[in-house]
């Protein structure tokens, strides 16, 4: 019986206490500049997007003190605007690791779900002459619904199992092709996150589903792209050596037409350094993340958001000169020189 009773005693002992963490509200902490430093969003934008994603994070129940929803929302955040590692989140919000790992993928797929909500085609007919003007009036260019481009996300450290490889750009860095499509007032209209960064601008584009529904005749208006993607009907690529002034003239429209897209491409990986810097992470899982930056991305155009973090020139990588001559080259050649004649 003593040696029972000691026994219980020392298992007191040994049992160690519960300990829950004080997690901080940053709201409480932080003016603007610093919200924005560390969550990328004001705190007014902040508040915003705790609003959109509450009602799909708040517990059920706060048995075990579950994570409040608005901490899960700092914590992913967090994770996008530094791209740093579990552990750096985890001490600057006294959660868990593992915990950390958790939030960021639950709130990364609620936001890949939400993605139909912000990230639109203009589909209906006001949409599409709104977009179309808004080109029209920046650099003249007739009939264009969005310019296209690609960027590259580097993936850090992370396991690429057997098709490495792929994953390896022409500055021989590990990275995902992300393509990109906007408007004038920089929104994403549409996102491709999904291919390895050896793959070349042009097949992204000539595989994606938007380019599907340009050949069947779904989508209205025209895409503006470098000279890395081939000249179509529905996609408008420069002249790699303009002989006349109409063409020099349309040259001028399409530059300053396309730049858009460059802008699109510098901005969103300023908002969320994590694109830049490089995703942790497992090329699937870093596909969603991407899908959830263009997310939020949107969420802080329509809330008109400030950048309030440094200025940074990004470099911008040409793309050698398109070959493709197939049939549809020689239409899109075509379709080109008609809209030199008519309206430059």
């Amino acid at each position: 019986m003593a040696l029972h009773l000691l026994y219980v005693n020392n298992a007191r002992v040994l049992q160690r206490e519960r300990i829950f963490r004080d997690r901080t509200n940053p709201l409480d902490d932080y003016n603007d500049k610093r919200m924005h430093k560390y969550y990328r969003f004001t705190r007014n934008g902040v508040m915003r997007v705790i609003d959109i994603l509450e009602p799909f994070l708040q517990p059920e129940t706060q048995r075990s003190h579950a994570i409040p929803a608005n901490v899960q929302v700092f914590v992913a955040l967090r994770f996008y605007a530094t791209g740093c590692f579990y552990s750096t989140t985890s001490a600057h919000h006294g959660i868990s690791e593992a915990s950390v790992c958790r939030i960021v993928y639950r709130v990364t797929d609620i936001l890949v779900r939400m993605r139909v909500d912000y990230i639109k085609w203009p589909a209906a007919a006001a949409d599409v002459a709104k977009t179309q003007w808004g080109f029209h009036n920046l650099c003249g260019f007739p009939g264009v619904v969005g310019a296209v481009d690609c960027t590259h996300v580097p993936l850090d450290a992370c396991p690429l199992g057997q098709n490495e490889f792929t994953y390896v750009n022409r500055k021989g860095v590990h990275s995902l092709n992300v393509q990109l499509i906007c408007d004038t007032s920089y929104r994403i209209n549409n996102v491709v996150a999904n291919w390895p960064g050896s793959v070349h601008d042009s097949r992204i584009l000539t595989r994606s589903e938007i380019a599907q529904m340009f050949r069947r005749g779904d989508l209205q208006g025209i895409l503006l792209g470098d000279s890395g993607y081939p000249q179509l009907e529905w996609l408008m690529t420069p002249f790699w050596q303009p002989a006349t002034a109409r063409e020099r003239n349309y040259n001028d429209a399409h530059r300053h037409g396309r730049v858009v897209i460059e802008q699109t491409n510098g901005q969103i990986k300023m908002k969320f350094p994590c694109l830049r810097k490089g995703l942790r992470v497992a090329p699937e899982k870093a596909c969603k993340v991407i899908v959830a930056c263009a997310v939020l991305f949107n969420i802080s155009k329509i809330l008109n958001e400030p950048y309030l973090g440094r200025q940074r020139q990004l470099e911008i990588i040409d793309i050698a000169d398109n070959d493709d001559q197939g049939p549809d080259v020689h239409l899109g050649n075509a379709a080109r020189a008609r809209m030199v004649n008519t309206f430059f």
